[in-house]
């Protein structure tokens, strides 16, 4: 039984990660950093957005997405947080194996560092630590998706209960000729 059990323990350990999974378990994306977008967007940011307590994305934010050679759709899709108090944004357990989040300084799959959503594993968690010399905080970066159903995410803010979901909708891909 005690062979078995190392054995078994042996070729979990030998199993390296899917390319699309991440080893981190949060990714952090603060001010210092970045990248992080000069100003703190719009004025009318809220009137535009999907809020889920201090964070927000632009209205159909995966309402025009790219679709990728491999079929899988990705989408730019800034994120805004209200206030200085840090939050976390996840991809529910349920959907890791489809949703991923870039954001913050991202990885290619040998270390090093990218802007590409292609190149890089794409994170299920992100902890934003906003700037504390904004009222807001603006972070570039996207989504990847395989397949059409909807997408949300949790909002977890440092402070308050249980996790805040953020609707994204379902993901659509771009059409040529497609109007707005």
């Amino acid at each position: 039984m005690a062979a078995a059990l190392l054995i078994l323990m042996a070729l979990v350990a030998s199993v390296s990660p899917a390319d699309d999974e991440t080893t981190d378990p949060i990714h952090v994306a603060d001010c210092e950093r970045g990248p992080v977008t000069i100003g703190s967007g719009p004025p009318n940011w809220r009137a535009r957005s999907i809020l889920a307590g201090p964070v927000a994305v632009l209205r159909n934010p995966l309402g025009r997405m790219s679709e990728t050679a491999s079929g899988q759709l990705t989408a730019k899709m800034p994120i805004f947080v209200a206030g200085h108090e840090p939050v976390a944004v996840s991809v529910p357990p349920r959907s890791r194996h489809r949703v991923f989040l870039y954001y913050g300084r991202m990885r290619d799959r040998e270390g090093r560092p990218t802007t590409i959503f292609g190149r890089a594993r794409g994170v299920a968690e992100i902890r934003f630590e906003p700037c504390a010399d904004r009222p807001r905080t603006v972070w570039p970066g996207g989504i990847r998706v395989r397949g059409r159903k909807p997408v949300r995410l949790l909002v977890q803010p440092d402070r308050g209960d249980g996790p805040i979901p953020l609707r994204l909708g379902r993901p659509r891909a771009h059409r040529a000729g497609q109007d707005r």
